[in-house]
């Protein structure tokens, strides 16, 4: 049996990568928050992108709390909200099950958090994924997007 994550652990996470910009509120104290979890990996089941910007592509709603390249929730998922775009949480020591089933496409280093964009092709699904304490050699086939990151808008 997983252990239950530490309250004090989801809710650090929780606040940092998805409180940011959603349209509940600024943390988990707004009322609604409601931590999952599924094994090792957790996040707030009331998370909604609130974020957006305006382009000649009409609008783009994004993850305040998530860098390029991660945070953009994608044409797809906004025309169809129940679709949403799924960030995982992972405390230190913990990751998913990366396979032919669940492909880790993007991954970015920063701040002592490992991002990874993983895609379900089966289910037509994008991920992202913030791991505690992780690095890049748990992703081998993963594109570093830290060599290109000053590129991305």
């Amino acid at each position: 049996m997983v252990a239950k994550i530490p309250l004090p652990i989801a809710t650090r996470m929780i606040e940092q990568f998805q409180c940011p910009g959603c349209v509940n509120g600024r943390n988990t104290h707004c009322g609604v928050c409601e931590v999952f979890q599924e094994g090792e990996m957790f996040s707030c089941v009331a998370h909604v992108a609130g974020s957006f910007v305006t382009t000649t592509n009409g609008p783009v709603t994004f993850f305040l709390g998530l860098p390029r390249g991660f945070c953009r929730v994608g044409p797809g998922i906004v025309q169809n909200p129940r679709k949403a775009l799924r960030v995982r949480l992972w405390p230190k020591d913990a990751r998913p099950d990366w396979d032919k089933f669940n492909v880790p496409v993007w991954a970015l280093e920063r701040d002592g958090y490992l991002f990874v964009r993983t895609f379900m092709p089966r289910q037509d699904y994008p991920l992202v994924d913030v791991i505690e304490a992780g690095t890049l050699a748990l992703v081998p086939g993963a594109i570093n997007v830290g060599e290109f990151h000053e590129e991305i808008d």
